[in-house]
């Protein structure tokens, strides 16, 4: 991620409890293909209410700091 892209995703994770996965992805400008790439080998936590899949928020802390 830029330096920017990290800013403006720090700034926009604080405010949520969770993602859902094309807001996660649109924000972290990844597909929706590597996205489910990436949970699949264990980098992104999911978490599954209802019929909806989400990203938890301190799930969007971590990536945040630490980078996928």
């Amino acid at each position: 991620m830029t330096i920017q892209t990290e800013t403006l995703a720090k700034d926009i994770v604080a405010e949520r409890q969770a993602w859902r996965v094309c807001e996660f992805c649109e924000a972290y400008r990844i597909s929706n293909s590597t996205f489910w790439k990436y949970v699949s080998l264990g980098k992104i936590h999911i978490i599954r209410i209802g019929g909806r899949v989400l990203v938890p928020n301190q799930e969007a802390v971590r990536i945040s700091a630490e980078g996928l």
